[in-house]
């Protein structure tokens, strides 16, 4: 019981502003914790689905330009045919997809995400399918490109 002028808080107020404030802190680390996890997943999903289109890319502009296309392996090769030269897209066992031109060395496009690469040819046309994993996230594209200078 409070006498007259006596000033401060009791005990039970006290407990009470403390357990109030320690569910408020930690509602709001949990909320920060989450949307930073949050953050960082579509990051990744990002950065996979970017390499995933640089890699098309740098596939499609070479068979766009092609004379001839011949598939290597069981389709996850391919062998471009170009004016002057060639062009070789591959697999490696480590997950790296590689391409190599005619009279230089192999370079990587992509290290260490590569889960699947699949080339179909059907006279002109080239259909190419990739698919890339990191961690527990994957992406898959598909793509149909002519070659414009086919048998010329």
């Amino acid at each position: 019981m409070k006498r007259k002028g006596q000033k401060g808080f009791t005990i039970i107020e006290l407990m009470i502003g403390i357990v109030t404030g320690t569910i408020v802190i930690l509602a709001a680390g949990m909320i920060l914790f989450y949307g930073q996890k949050s953050w960082n997943n579509t990051w990744k999903r990002a950065n996979l689905q970017r390499d995933a289109s640089y890699a098309m890319q740098r596939i499609s502009l070479p068979v766009k330009a092609g004379m001839n296309a011949e598939l290597e392996g069981d389709g996850n090769a391919i062998k471009i045919y170009r004016a002057t030269d060639w062009i070789r897209f591959f697999l490696e066992q480590n997950n790296n997809l590689k391409c190599e031109i005619e009279g230089e060395g192999p370079q990587t496009i992509i290290n260490g995400k590569m889960e699947a690469l699949q080339f179909n040819v059907t006279g002109n046309t080239v259909i190419i399918e990739l698919k890339l994993r990191e961690d527990n996230l994957q992406t898959h594209f598909v793509s149909t490109v002519m070659m414009r200078n086919y048998g010329g």
